[in-house]
């Protein structure tokens, strides 16, 4: 799902939502959680991504380069 503002977004976003919402594609999306730029936390088979991270992320600046 595609978010326009911060306040639309659910506390707790999937990569899907992060692939989506960057027009990114979901390999892409997934190597930005393994690398650490950004936050998840793993439950189980699952990466979700708190809000406050994915914010953080974008108020430091995208670097989708491998």
């Amino acid at each position: 799902m595609v978010y326009n503002n911060f306040e639309s977004m659910p506390f707790v976003l999937t990569v899907e939502d992060i692939a989506d919402t960057l027009s990114i594609g979901r390999n892409k999306a997934y190597h930005l959680v393994n690398s650490g730029k950004i936050k998840a936390l793993k439950l189980g088979n699952h990466y979700r991504i708190p809000k406050e991270n994915f914010i953080c992320f974008l108020k430091e600046g995208i670097d989708l380069r491998a």
